[in-house]
């Protein structure tokens, strides 16, 4: 009886849906097509993401190609002899470095644009654009990068040794205290404890310390220390000056001793010059700013404006050197003197009879010694002298003496008492035609359209 009426169940029902095995067909056909549609969008959107993806890689492949280039222009402008010069006195203009150079998965090109105000200057401020191509992809970045060459100006001591020409180690001890950057590509020796207000860096990787260590040994490095810091090499002659001076706007003296005092007359700087104790020739100061003697040179006098004297002999300080304008109660002064000399630069120095120099001396300029150091004749004889005022900045192959102290009572003995101060101007305005480090410094960056025209004058 059950089954019968189950029978007859499924037959009523039967007659109440005619035509079912056309709904299932119809209900099957639409589930197949929609998940035939989620499949097929699946796949799509999968296309989708690998496109993407393979178009975010090749963007980041292009920029990276990029970012070589400028790294790769950098170097090249670092190594330079001489930076570029600007699109103002002596014309110029953007200079193509690299033109579609292969590196990596592609090429660039590059272009460099001076800053038009860079002539006659020797810290030279630049624009550096670079276009990377991505093969076979034609994708493209662009960036451009502010970049400024560094000036040995910038430090307030540079040494290349630590040591006295005789060999003796040099200290830095409890008496110094810097304004201004500071660097030696040798070991620093510390003494108790000397303050460093601003970077300093050194080319070793410890310190000699006299004591072994604080607290006996105890030094400030406000702007840190930077330890294992690259070595910054001298410039070995100054042939590059001596260029500059050869110059249609510059000046060259050739003879054993040239003497030159800066005047000033009617509110004009000038320089009277005398070669090999002759009668004395007034000059203006050149515009280019550089005077370059082959020999020795004595030198005294204010400046009125600004000037470089390059020197393959000796640089001989006669008497002060100030300024017309004197930066230190009037920072808008524009008036800088550089001295740089193949040899040393020495202040003159008469211990004994009537010409004996007892009073202070003011130095104001950016010194640099390449044969050994900035010294003071006869330093070790007669009686102290006084302060030796230095207002600028000292670069020097090794550090010389300009006296002899009591280690106990801190008294000078003979010659002079440091009164040296960094004269801040000097970083990033240097004296014409100073010699730079071969770094530069990046000011600022940022990613341009590619479309632009990277050959433009963005000065």
């Amino acid at each position: 009886m059950k089954s019968t009426s189950l029978a007859s169940t499924r037959d009523a029902w039967r007659n109440l849906l005619p035509g079912n095995e056309g709904n299932a067909l119809v209900i099957t056909l639409l589930i197949t097509l929609a998940m035939s549609g989620l499949v097929l969008g699946a796949l799509m959107a999968t296309q989708t993401e690998t496109r993407l993806a393979s178009n975010q890689s090749m963007q980041e492949k292009s920029f990276y190609l990029t970012e070589r280039g400028i790294e790769e222009s950098i170097a090249f402008l670092a190594q330079m002899g001489q930076p570029l010069v600007g699109a103002g006195v002596n014309g110029g203009g953007p200079v193509c470095l690299f033109n579609d150079k292969s590196t990596g998965e592609g090429t660039y090109t590059a272009w460099v644009d001076p800053m038009d105000a860079n002539s006659g200057q020797s810290t030279r401020f630049m624009s550096v654009t670079v276009r990377g191509t991505l093969s076979g992809s034609g994708v493209t970045k662009a960036i451009q990068v502010r970049l400024g060459q560094q000036n040995f100006s910038r430090y307030a001591y540079f040494t290349d040794l630590e040591q006295s020409p005789s060999g003796s180690t040099i200290w830095f001890t409890e008496w110094d205290e810097f304004f201004g950057p500071v660097h030696t590509n040798d070991q620093m020796h510390i003494y108790a404890d000397p303050i460093f207000h601003d970077e300093a860096s050194s080319g070793a990787s410890t310190i000699d310390y006299y004591h072994g260590g604080p607290p006996q040994d105890n030094p400030t490095f406000e702007m840190g220390l930077t330890l294992d810091a690259s070595s910054i090499p001298l410039p070995s002659d100054t042939n590059l000056l001596k260029i500059k001076g050869q110059e249609s706007d510059g000046l060259y003296f050739s003879g054993g001793t040239v003497e030159i005092e800066m005047v000033v007359i009617s509110g004009v700087g000038k320089l009277s010059v005398k070669i090999n104790g002759g009668g004395a020739t007034v000059y203006d100061v050149p515009s280019n700013g550089v005077c370059y003697v082959h020999g020795d040179t004595k030198i005294k006098g204010t400046l009125k404006g600004q000037l470089t004297v390059g020197c393959d002999g000796d640089i001989q300080i006669m008497d002060n050197i100030v300024y017309d304008t004197d930066p230190r109660s009037d920072p808008t002064s524009t008036d800088l003197l550089g001295l740089v000399a193949d040899e040393d630069v020495f202040m003159d120095g008469d211990p004994y009879g009537p010409n004996a120099d007892t009073a202070d001396e003011t130095i104001m300029a950016a010194i640099m010694a390449l044969g050994t150091s900035f010294t003071v004749e006869n330093y070790n004889s007669g009686s102290p002298r006084g302060d030796l005022v230095l207002y600028g900045g000292l670069i020097q192959k090794q550090r010389g003496p300009v006296g002899t102290f009591n280690p106990y009572s801190h008294q000078i003995v003979t010659g002079y008492s440091k009164a040296y101060s960094y004269d801040p101007r000097l970083m990033d305005n240097p004296p014409p035609a100073f010699p730079t480090t071969g770094q530069v410094d990046k000011i600022s960056w940022e990613e341009i359209d590619p479309s632009s025209d990277i050959a433009a004058n963005f000065w």
